[in-house]
């Protein structure tokens, strides 16, 4: 009974305002960066160890 009378004396709820920190976007946007350059450096190695690949089974097909 006494919680059901509190209940009339309790106020209207607010939204809180979206909190925006400049400082940890732009540090999400140079890791970003980052990781992009690496991932394009990891697939050029990759194509680079492929081609060498089929130059030495070239080679190979051409001695059997």
């Amino acid at each position: 009974m006494l919680f059901a009378v509190c209940l009339f004396f309790v106020g209207k709820a607010n939204a809180q305002w979206a909190v925006f920190d400049p400082a940890n976007l732009a540090q999400g946007i140079v890791n970003t960066t980052k990781q992009i350059v690496q991932t394009s450096s990891t697939a050029s190695n990759m194509i680079n160890n492929f081609k060498e690949t089929v130059k030495i089974y070239e080679q190979g097909v051409r001695h059997v």
